[in-house]
């Protein structure tokens, strides 16, 4: 039986041997499939994405390589590919880091939500119509990613009770983008009404329109989890709530209130 030394001996003399003949060695050193896809990725982070002919719909994540993004689909429960995963964060670390890397971030404020697909997220969306993407790789990425509202099928129109689109933001954590529900997060948390505020939508800048409205924790510190460090002052605004809708605190967490229809 070879010893280990005597291997690395005899390969090393191999080596010597190819080098005085002329010949280049290539060494792999591991870590990673040597038949890579771009950006020196394992190749299965570079198979299309493939639903399988069967019709489970089981939630998984695949590695989008003209984005380097990880995006939900539904798997089909049968045959499809090794690009396929239970969840976001094993897509990553399969796949992160190669080129292009549309996700990569240094800084919450870093980070965008963009269009996961073609078509434009309706407002009773769940989180898997979105990804988070670099603020400064957006324009990149919705070039690679078009969205048009021609080929989709029309959103259906929804109260403001039904809206969900509005609790979800874009965050950087551990060097990459993601989306955060916020409905989720200790932004929400309270023990009793008196804590909760109604607002606009989680976006830095408080929005004005009415629509898409969320319930936070006054003390939240938003700002920290999606502005950008530069962020001046919001511009003056004031928004308009629905009526009689109100903030209150209900299992642990804020909600936005509307009154019982009469």
């Amino acid at each position: 039986m070879l010893r280990c030394s005597s291997i690395a001996v005899a390969l090393g003399l191999l080596s010597s041997l190819l080098l005085a003949a002329g010949c280049f060695v290539t060494v792999n050193p591991g870590g990673g499939d040597p038949g890579g896809g771009d950006g020196g990725l394992p190749a299965l982070c570079s198979l299309p994405q493939e639903v399988g002919p069967c019709e489970a719909a089981i939630p998984s994540y695949w590695h989008d390589p003209d984005t380097g993004v990880c995006k939900r689909f539904s798997y089909g429960g049968c045959d499809g590919n090794a690009n396929r995963f239970d969840s976001f964060e094993a897509c990553q670390e399969a796949c992160h880091g190669g080129s292009p890397d549309m996700d990569a971030c240094e800084a919450p404020g870093d980070c965008v939500l963009a269009a996961a697909g073609n078509c434009p997220p309706c407002d009773s969306a769940g989180a898997g119509s979105l990804v988070a993407v670099n603020r400064a790789m957006k324009d990149e990425y919705d070039r690679v990613n078009p969205v048009s509202s021609v080929v989709c099928e029309a959103c259906p129109d929804v109260s403001e009770p039904e809206r969900r689109l509005q609790y979800f933001a874009a965050t950087c954590e551990s060097g990459r983008c993601v989306v955060r529900d916020v409905r989720e997060s200790p932004l929400t948390e309270c023990t009793e009404d008196a804590e909760c505020a109604l607002r606009d939508g989680v976006g830095c800048c408080e929005g004005c329109d009415g629509t898409g409205i969320v319930a936070l924790n006054q003390s939240a510190d938003l700002r920290s989890l999606v502005c950008p460090a530069d962020a001046g002052a919001c511009p003056p605004c004031a928004p308009v709530y629905p009526e009689g809708m109100t903030a209150v605190c209900s299992a642990g967490r804020c909600q936005p209130k509307l009154p019982a229809a009469p």
